[in-house]
């Protein structure tokens, strides 16, 4: 995967090792970082889900 900053709803679940279904199930539930509507297009912006991934890294730290 490139390292743009934009990344489409596929890539962006797979950038998370998840499915789609399950990053939309996600944002519906706050668990993930809603995207960005531009035009048409949704995008995640990569920033949010480096985020979102050291956050849910710094909560099983702390839980260990």
């Amino acid at each position: 995967m490139t390292n743009k900053p934009l990344l489409t709803v596929a890539e962006s679940a797979e950038y998370l090792s998840i499915g789609v279904s399950t990053l939309w199930r996600y944002v519906k539930d706050d668990i993930a970082p809603r995207p960005v509507k531009i035009g048409a297009a949704t995008r995640w912006r990569r920033s949010d889900l480096d985020a979102h991934i050291e956050n849910l890294s710094n909560r099983t730290t702390t839980a260990s």
